[in-house]
C-alpha cells in the first residue's frame, strides 16, 4: 500500500501536489485543489499578502488625492 509523503501512514489512494509534487493522502491537503497542507498554505498566505498590498496601494493612492 503506497504512502502518504506527509504524515507517513499507509493510504489507498494518494494525490500528488500540482503544486510540489508531493504524495499525500486524503487528510493531508486538498484533493479537489490537487494541493498538499504546505502548499495549500502557502497558497492562502500569498493570496491575504495579495490582499493587503492591494489595500495598501489603495490608501496610498487616497492619500495622495487628499
Amino acid at each position: 500500500m503506497p504512502e502518504c509523503e506527509i504524515c507517513g501512514e499507509e493510504a489507498d489512494r494518494l494525490i500528488t501536489c500540482k503544486s510540489c509534487g508531493a504524495k499525500f493522502c486524503e487528510d493531508c491537503g486538498s484533493p479537489i485543489e490537487r494541493l498538499c497542507e504546505f502548499c495549500a498554505e502557502e497558497k492562502e498566505f500569498d493570496e491575504e499578502a495579495d490582499l493587503d498590498e492591494e489595500g495598501f496601494e489603495e490608501d496610498e493612492d487616497t492619500d495622495e488625492k487628499g
